[in-house]
């Protein structure tokens, strides 16, 4: 079973290395996963609190527990596979965006949930990596997108991107959950800043080069997650049940794609400023 979910910016997080743990060794006592989180991943929780881990993960459906032993749920793990290939079934390259855009004309987009937001803007800066694209990816979010569930070739994708350009992420929010998922970004070799208030307006803003990405969402859906993110108080209190029905939940999220040199720095430099 390949299946990489939540895990793939590092081990730090105790549920998320629960998984790429039961992910290898399949079916797992709790004292079993204790041993496998201390010895191979270096995680330095005490059983005490693996097995409080584990218990809520039941509670959450993300594993089962048969035989004294906890094993990944198959069903969360289809629903996670189901729209982790979601962007495929949209009829516009992104080959064909970069043609539009190197024309100078505007590109619009519309994402039909989150999953395919990050996925679009994942294959995005790829493409303008791989093309030569050079220089950071500038990211202003309403608040620190959540780590997805991404497929091999894409997390590759995204540690090249990472390693090969930087990137700055700075969100309006600075929530509990912002803190945890700064921490994840911050694994990854990014850098972060959170709660500048002023740092997005009515939209996001995504800088890559000279390429700009405003991206407009639905404000009912805006409310709702930012709801959910609140009622996360710390780490162990993540519903990752939750996390996945927020993140798949039907929306409208339109972006809108231009290419300009001297607004793309401007915004790069007001970036930057959140930094110093």
């Amino acid at each position: 079973m390949v299946f990489d979910p939540f895990v793939c910016w590092g081990d730090s997080n105790t549920k998320l290395t629960i998984i790429h743990a039961l992910n290898n060794y399949g079916s797992l006592s709790a004292k079993k996963v204790h041993n496998h989180l201390k010895k191979e991943f270096g995680i330095s929780a005490t059983y005490q609190a693996v097995h409080k881990a584990l218990k809520k993960m039941h509670e959450c459906k993300i594993v089962d527990f048969v035989n004294n032993e906890y094993r990944i749920n198959e069903v969360w793990v289809r629903r996670m596979r189901v729209f982790a290939d979601e962007l495929e079934k949209n009829p516009k390259t992104i080959s064909e965006m970069f043609s539009v855009l190197e024309g100078g004309k505007a590109v619009n987009f519309t994402a039909r949930n989150e999953s395919e937001m990050g996925y679009f803007v994942l294959d995005f800066a790829t493409h303008y990596s791989m093309s030569g694209g050079k220089g950071p990816v500038f990211m202003n979010l309403f608040y620190v997108w959540t780590i997805l569930p991404l497929n091999d070739e894409q997390f590759q994708n995204l540690k090249k991107l990472i390693k090969k350009h930087k990137i700055y992420v700075v969100s309006r929010e600075g929530m509990v959950y912002d803190k945890i998922m700064k921490r994840h970004w911050e694994d990854a070799g990014g850098k972060v800043s959170i709660g500048v208030r002023e740092c997005v307006s009515n939209c996001e803003v995504v800088v890559l080069g000279d390429y700009i990405m405003s991206i407009y969402w639905d404000t009912k859906k805006l409310e709702r997650d930012i709801l959910n993110n609140e009622s996360y108080k710390d780490e162990s209190s993540i519903n990752y049940n939750q996390i996945y029905e927020m993140i798949t939940e039907s929306t409208k999220i339109d972006f809108v794609i231009i290419k300009n040199k001297e607004v793309a720095e401007k915004i790069r430099q007001k970036t930057l400023s959140y930094f110093k």
